[in-house]
């Protein structure tokens, strides 16, 4: 991860891979830092790489959490979002260096983290330090409503290798039982992938799981 101090030392958009703790893949990129009082023509130049939070389905707002004018700066992207007409999007505010904080002040913003499916969200973490990270990842995955995770109880045939691989890769394992030549399993993970198994479901019933803690 770059530090720097200097403007647009990250301008560069970047994409990166990632697999939640529901083992959904996601991809997270990145955009331009937001300046106060930007100038118009400069947010039509950024326009390309802004378009990456028009297409997101959650936004993550990483802020300064050691900046005397935090909440002003707060107000500067939300006017800049207002623009780009995605206010209605999930929101996760990342309050970023919480170790240039006093002790007590991480505390408070640690107590004060509830991810969730509100639309908006907090999460203290530190880059640096790499603290409250875990935190994030959770919330986002808690904050993703696309292809939303579904519980269901499975039983397959041992023969099934493909299967119970496919599931095992892209899905949570709560509970396996072999009888006989039968696999009995109780497994959370995307609706798009347990669909594709819902002729092993041992029941016609699925229950979408909605912050539930793995």
């Amino acid at each position: 991860m770059l530090e720097s101090p200097r403007m647009f030392a990250t301008l560069d958009p970047k994409l990166k891979q990632l697999q939640l703790p529901s083992r959904r893949k996601i991809l997270l990129s990145d955009t331009v830092g937001f300046i106060r009082n930007l100038p118009h023509t400069l947010v039509t130049s950024f326009r390309a790489t802004l378009e990456e939070v028009e297409r997101a389905e959650v936004l993550l707002h990483v802020r300064d959490a050691s900046s005397p004018i935090m909440e002003e700066q707060k107000r500067q992207v939300e006017a800049v979002l207002g623009e780009l007409d995605v206010q209605g999007k999930p929101v996760i505010e990342v309050l970023n260096k919480v170790d240039l904080l006093p002790e007590e002040e991480r505390a408070r913003l640690a107590g004060g983290s509830v991810p969730g499916f509100d639309r908006s969200a907090m999460v203290a973490v530190s880059a640096l330090t790499k603290y409250g990270l875990d935190a994030l990842v959770e919330a986002i995955d808690e904050a993703l409503v696309v292809d939303p995770l579904v519980e269901s109880r499975l039983r397959l045939p041992q023969s099934e290798g493909a299967a119970l691989a496919a599931l095992e890769a892209g899905a949570v394992v709560s509970e396996k039982r072999f009888e006989g030549n039968l696999v009995h399993l109780t497994v959370r993970g995307p609706a798009s992938l347990l669909g594709r198994y819902g002729r092993f479901r041992r029941d016609s019933r699925a229950v979408v799981v909605v912050g539930c803690e793995l």
